[in-house]
Formats: C-alpha cells, structure tokens, sequence
C-alpha cells in the first residue's frame, strides 16, 4: 500500500510550497446546475484525508477560498462548501477548481473560480505509457499529466490515453475512458484509476436501464480485431466534457455509434442539480 501521508509530508517540507503535491477537485457548472455535487465532494474530502493523513485529521483546514477574507482562515468543510456555492455565478458555464495542499504543515485549500470552456463532442487521444505515482488520486501527479498532454497536443490529439507495459488502458490522463463491445460497457480495473465521478453516474443510468457493465481488459490497439482488443467503440468521460467518444486513436479513425451517444448524452446532462450550500445537490 502506498504512504501517501508520508509522500505529502515530504512534498509539504520542501523550502518551494508552491511545487508542493496537491490534491484537486474540479466540476462543470451550467447556469448553477451540477452533475453529481455530492460526488466531487466526497471524493475530495476522501481524497484530503487518504493522502496528507495526519496532517489533515488535526486541526481544520486554512481556507483561502472565501471571497469575504483575504487571507486563509480556519474552516471546517461545511464552510468550504458553503463559500463554493456562494462564489460561483448562477448564469453562464463556470469549472472551478479547490485544490488543497501543505503550507508550512498545515493543509491550506485554495478555490479557482475559472470560466468553462465549450464542451468537447469528440475526443482524439494519443497513447503514452502510465507512469504515475498515485494513480487513484486526483492531483498528486498533474504536473507529469500535464507534460504529457502537452506532448500529444503537438500531435494533434486532446488528451494522453494512459496504457500500461502491455498495452491495456487504465484511463487519460484528465478523463476516464471505458469501452463499448457490443452493447456491453466495459470499465478499465478500479486499481489504476481515479473513481470518475461521471462514469459513477452514468453506470447508474445504464443498470436502471438494463445495460451489462463489467470490469475488462481494453487494448489500445485501434488496427486490432473488436475481439482482441476487447472493444469496438471508446468514450471519453469527465466533468468537463460528459460523454465526449473517441473518434481518433495514435491518428487512426475510430468507429462511433451515434444512436448511442444521442440517447444518453441528454440523459446524463438530465441528472444535473443546484447544489445546495453543503455541497450535496438539491
């Protein structure tokens, strides 16, 4: 098991805070609506307290996100949460971002409150190897993440597809990928991945509607056979952009089945809710 208390203490006693580790949480807002509130919340305050441990159990977190102070205080989640809620604008698109690390050892979480961009219909992914070091957490290794995405932007793709020595997909490097073979979802193991909290809600979506979901094996290889690689078709998950399917693969042209996405775009979008001040939704 991974010490991530102790990794975040090593990281937080460096003389440079602003390179130290960060945990983050980021959502889409549309017109103060939110697709599973409850979700971001929890698995960042789940998140906190798996990878800074004792430092985050002892005293309450510096808040820096309060548009009524203008330097941190101490604060309890509720809020935090509370201050979220009053700081983001009701009208337009917003993706605001807390992060929370160690400042001198006490965890200081900061709020940026930033404009969203247009959702993305389609994703083109370029493949790179996955060498992070927290693979389930949300932050820790966004600075190596964003080298990566830099890196594929030169060819023309959107995000990194993070594969392991043999080829299989654990997820992108900012979204998660699941496949499509037949009419059956299939999800990259939990273990090398962040729980998408998009993906959470549409796997409920799809089991009220009688979909198959299972747990396998995604190649990515897009010359392969659907059998071989264990997909036909892939989407592109996250808050930013929803449901986004993959249409180019390392510069080769995936298939896409319209019919698919059309029906359960609209479906997850109907999920979204006005969080209430706490953070849970309305």
């Amino acid at each position: 098991m991974q010490d991530h208390g102790a990794a975040a203490r090593d990281a937080g006693s460096a003389g440079d805070t602003s390179a130290a580790v960060s945990v983050v949480e980021s959502w889409r807002v549309e017109s103060g609506r939110v697709i599973a509130a409850a979700a971001h919340r929890q698995r960042f305050e789940r998140s906190v307290s798996e990878f800074f441990g004792q430092a985050a159990a002892e005293r309450p977190p510096l808040w820096a996100g309060s548009p009524a102070v203008t330097t941190p205080v101490e604060a309890d989640w509720p809020r935090i949460w509370g201050d979220v809620f009053e700081s983001t604008p009701l009208t337009d698109a917003w993706f605001p971002r807390l992060s929370a690390r160690l400042d001198d050892g006490r965890l200081l979480v900061e709020l940026a409150l930033r404009p969203a961009p247009d959702a993305r219909p389609l994703t083109k992914l370029s493949t790179r190897l996955d060498e992070r070091r927290w693979p389930t957490l949300k932050g820790p290794d966004f600075p190596s993440l964003a080298e990566l995405r830099a890196s594929v932007h030169e060819e023309g793709a959107a995000d990194a597809l993070l594969v392991d020595e043999r080829g299989a997909i654990t997820e992108a490097a900012y979204g998660t990928v699941v496949g499509w073979l037949g009419e059956t979802l299939v999800i990259p193991a939990a273990s090398r991945r962040v729980a998408g909290t998009t993906l959470g809600v549409l796997e409920k979506l799809l089991a009220t509607a009688g979909v198959t979901r299972v747990e396998g094996e995604l190649l990515a290889d897009p010359l392969a056979a659907s059998a071989e690689r264990g997909w036909d078709e892939l989407w592109y998950l996250n808050t930013l952009h929803g449901i986004s399917p993959v249409s180019m693969l390392d510069g080769t042209r995936l298939g896409l089945d319209v019919a698919r996405v059309r029906r359960w775009r609209p479906r997850l979008q109907e999920t979204s809710a006005v969080p209430r001040p706490d953070g849970r939704s309305a």
